[in-house]
């Protein structure tokens, strides 16, 4: 199934914190993510000043070990591996510490449990990766359904180590930037909150969230 978004014209209130007024727009995910040129289907939403700039050390830590994590996949993913991490890395001297300091030599696997060869991994931040995976569901539940999240309801982000066994036909389904981001998810007919994402990144890196009104949880748990 395609979903298509529900919000044509731009809210005039930031779509993260739901209070302040929306005088930019941010990129859902981030664009740091994706080579230049920039995709022409990126998909935007309304914020407020201090709620886009304030993500900004998040994004590029997200990207920088993003590219890292995806690098395998080749293409565009090793490109943003070459053009993205690497040069976020030797620019920012805490993040190269944090590099030295965690990388170590793993052995490479393919799904089916061959040996492929030796390679070295770098456990991600997971601060910054969840923040950014958290703001691309608030994000993306206000592009395709209108409404603001903000202190309405909680957010659990996942990780997962490959797409999750689940039925994706039950689920609409979005790509963006030629397949570099493609996402799925479904909201509850019956709430205005409750809603499940799935997130795969360069084919390489899945992750998700889902959302729980605060008025399910009182209803749960009286």
């Amino acid at each position: 199934m395609m979903g298509k978004s529900n919000a044509k014209v731009l809210n005039p209130i930031c779509c993260y914190c739901g209070k302040a007024v929306a005088t930019t727009k941010d990129h859902i995910p981030p664009k740091a993510i994706f080579n230049k040129p920039r995709p022409s289907d990126l998909i935007t939403v309304p914020a407020c000043r201090d709620c886009n700039n304030g993500a900004s050390t998040h994004d590029e830590l997200f990207m920088a070990f993003l590219g890292m994590h995806v690098a395998g996949q080749r293409g565009e993913a090793e490109r943003l591996f070459k053009e993205g991490t690497l040069k976020t890395v030797k620019r920012n001297k805490r993040l190269y510490q944090m590099v030295a300091k965690t990388i170590k030599p793993v052995n490479v696997i393919t799904p089916g449990g061959i040996f492929t060869g030796k390679g070295y991994a770098v456990p991600w931040d997971s601060d910054a990766h969840d923040a950014v995976i958290e703001r691309i569901v608030r994000g993306l539940f206000f592009y395709h359904y209108s409404t603001i999240l903000a202190d309405k309801a909680d957010i659990s982000v996942q990780w997962f180590n490959g797409l999750p066994d689940i039925d994706l036909t039950k689920l609409y389904t979005n790509s963006v930037a030629g397949g570099a981001f493609v996402y799925a998810y479904n909201k509850a007919l019956d709430t205005d909150f409750d809603s499940i994402w799935l997130f795969q990144f360069y084919n390489g890196h899945w992750a998700g969230g889902h959302t729980l009104g605060r008025d399910s949880v009182l209803e749960t748990n009286p």
